[in-house]
């Protein structure tokens, strides 16, 4: 049963929003600065910024190593906005850089016409998949929020649980993969369909242990 929670901190922000929402679930959260022999229910990589930063900060503490072992141990592991793109290989935001590699597949730069970049405002998500915890209480498509300029491109399409349209690309918006679960939205900011969609991942995360 998840119940104490690790948000890694990498240098990027935005770790009190999501605290927040998962302390309103009633989780206990905590704030991990540096590799730990703590024991935590579940990780969550948040955060808004930039790749090569990121990944460079997760490094310098050991953290990078820590994820992945805690990974492959079957624990469950969620990914928000740049900490979705951190889950794959490579990014076109840092090309010298690589990332945790949970996932295979890269992360593209947005182009489009007569749109800005970044993508940011509220979107469609078209969730492409079945999955009844997951999705309890939660509309077949949904509005939620995206700040990025980057969106991720798995190798492999079962993966993919959301996909969201911006211009002319349609773009991977959530992934599922056994115990990582990741969006390029911001749950913490969407509202209560952000918090409905964050207590159904707690729930499934609960099912697979």
């Amino acid at each position: 049963m998840i119940k104490k929670i690790g948000v890694i901190n990498y240098g990027a922000g935005n770790l009190m929003s999501i605290s927040k929402a998962l302390q309103f679930l009633g989780l206990d959260v905590e704030i991990i600065h540096r590799k730990t022999k703590k024991n935590y229910d579940m990780l969550i990589l948040p955060g808004v910024g930039n790749f090569e930063s990121a990944m460079n900060t997760l490094k310098k503490y050991d953290l990078d190593e820590y994820i992945i072992n805690f990974v492959s141990k079957q624990r469950p592991l969620l990914g928000i906005c740049l900490g979705i793109q951190l889950l794959f290989e490579k990014s076109e935001e840092a090309k010298n850089t690589l990332g945790l590699g949970l996932l295979k597949g890269e992360v593209k730069k947005f182009r489009v016409k007569n749109l800005p970049v970044p993508h940011m405002c509220w979107n469609l998500v078209n969730f492409v998949k079945e999955e009844k915890i997951l999705l309890e209480r939660i509309k077949k498509q949904e509005f939620f929020y995206f700040v990025h300029s980057y969106y991720p491109k798995p190798y492999k399409k079962e993966y993919i649980f959301g996909t969201t349209k911006y211009a002319s690309v349609e773009f991977c918006s959530m992934i599922v993969k056994e115990n990582i679960v990741a969006t390029q939205f911001h749950l913490e900011k969407s509202g209560q369909e952000g918090l409905k969609l964050l207590r159904n991942i707690i729930n499934y995360f609960n099912k697979l242990n």
